[in-house]
């Protein structure tokens, strides 16, 4: 079930109404069932692998509460082996196995097992994972009933593609649940039509061009065609993915829960840091949290920290696919915030460092931050190295060609539409204030929103990019 079908909204309120009209101990048992038949829908066979990670990390949780020494840190290595090795193998195995293959120039048909990959399973394992490891370093007790548990990992909203919820921001949630306010309601509300504006009016729109482009460059030669191809790739993901996550926040808050944000305006980001604390905030976040200060623990030189920089952005690339493409991503990425730490450590109190802090020079570094990110589309979006490699050679005019601008004028109206309304947003929020305003703002911001809907979009529901994650 997509969020932007009819079938997706016909089968939450039915949810909801139900939920709302039996005693919150009833409903949240309802909530785990629906939740698993929102994930059996895709396809029913994966649901032993939710179940397992589950069942397997609620004993340990609570094993892992009262153990101590070398017993704990056992516990919690077989946590890493469950759950990693879930995901090693569907995401993962088809990949090395078929790299290994070609290195050692054999039939990939022999060690490739043409392995399906389960919707969602790189955001509930990193669910998991933040239980055994937050009730491991003491930062939350073990949670003692399993439907609880269960539904920190199944609840619908964020099953498919997040935001990546943590065991202690959702479990005292169900402990200490109220039916939510007027206020709330209409927030969630605010929050489901600005999602699905974002994916049916904006990201599908760009999607066109995008895979137009991408599906085959070549038959696009030229920088520009390549610029517009990769641009319209960047806004198509952005849209997308927040679109997603704010639909999954606004159908939360409509059930009486609360998602942390995923995205804070990225695009006005001035630097690689200041773009990690604006894009896949939750992933960023648990990254930071349960791998790189870990590994940076102790060890001290800027040599270290660069180094682990650099490897936690490559994991990351990978994270987001089993392809060497997205390593390429991840490396990309890791470069440019090691490479900005040298840059800004060397310039510190000089007049270049001066400059950079005018108030006149931010749009230049939102735009050079912006144009950073928009070069590594093709890693990204290509299919190969080969085809990543063509598209950056054709950004920067290898093939001596012009080529056509793909953008549509529909596309470039989008594009200066977002950015008037990201910096409304960042200077005023006045999204966020839309529900404490009265109801005669709030009647035309709705219609407006519907009409949109309505007259907008592109054709036919178009899976999310975050989907195949």
């Amino acid at each position: 079930m997509l969020f932007n079908s009819f079938q997706y909204w016909i089968f939450f309120f039915i949810v909801a109404a139900v939920f709302y009209s039996v005693p919150f101990r009833i409903g949240k048992i309802l909530l785990l069932l629906a939740s698993y038949v929102f994930y059996m829908w895709w396809d029913p066979r994966f649901i032993v692998l939710i179940l397992t990670s589950t069942i397997v990390d609620y004993f340990l949780g609570i094993w892992l509460e009262t153990a101590s020494g070398r017993r704990k840190k056992l516990l919690l290595v077989v946590s890493l082996v469950v759950n990693l090795g879930i995901l090693g193998f569907f995401k993962y195995y088809d990949f090395f196995a078929g790299s290994l293959a070609a290195l050692l120039r054999i039939p990939q048909s022999s060690v490739v097992l043409q392995i399906v990959l389960p919707v969602g399973v790189s955001f509930y394992t990193f669910a998991s994972l933040s239980y055994t490891f937050d009730v491991y370093w003491g930062k939350m007790k073990a949670v003692r009933n399993p439907l609880d548990y269960a539904l920190f990992i199944a609840f619908f909203p964020h099953l498919i593609a997040g935001p990546i919820i943590r065991a202690r921001q959702f479990i005292h949630q169900i402990w200490s649940w109220r039916s939510p306010t007027a206020i709330v309601v209409q927030s969630g509300i605010i929050l489901v039509l600005s999602g699905l504006i974002k994916k049916m009016v904006f990201a599908d729109r760009f999607a066109v061009v995008s895979d137009s482009y991408f599906n085959d460059p070549t038959a696009h030669p030229g920088w520009l065609a390549a610029w517009s191809g990769c641009l319209a790739i960047t806004m198509q993901v952005f849209f997308d993915f927040s679109g997603y996550t704010d639909i999954a926040r606004g159908c939360a808050k409509l059930l009486g829960f609360e998602f942390p944000l995923n995205f804070a305006r990225p695009f006005l980001a001035r630097n690689p840091p200041d773009f990690w604390q604006r894009w896949h905030i939750t992933l960023s976040t648990w990254v930071r949290d349960y791998m790189f200060m870990p590994f940076s623990r102790g060890r001290k030189g800027r040599l270290v920290l660069y180094r682990n920089m650099f490897v936690v952005m490559v994991l990351i690339g990978l994270w987001h696919g089993a392809n060497w493409t997205f390593v390429m991503w991840g490396a990309y990425h890791g470069l440019l915030l090691v490479g900005y730490r040298v840059f800004h450590r060397a310039t510190v109190g000089t007049a270049v460092d001066k400059v950079i802090k005018k108030h006149w020079f931010v749009p230049f570094s939102i735009g050079a931050m912006f144009s950073a990110f928009v070069l590594s589309a093709p890693f990204f979006r290509g299919k190969t190295l080969q085809a990543s490699g063509y598209v950056l050679g054709a950004l920067f005019g290898s093939t001596h060609v012009t080529g056509d601008f793909l953008l549509t004028t529909g596309t470039l109206v989008l594009i200066f539409i977002s950015l008037f309304l990201t910096v409304a947003q960042e200077r005023s929020q006045f999204i966020d204030r839309l529900a404490l305003q009265p109801a005669r703002i709030q009647i035309p911001a709705y219609v407006l929103a519907f009409l949109a809907l309505e007259l907008f979009p592109a054709t036919g529901p178009v899976p999310f990019v975050y989907f195949q994650f």
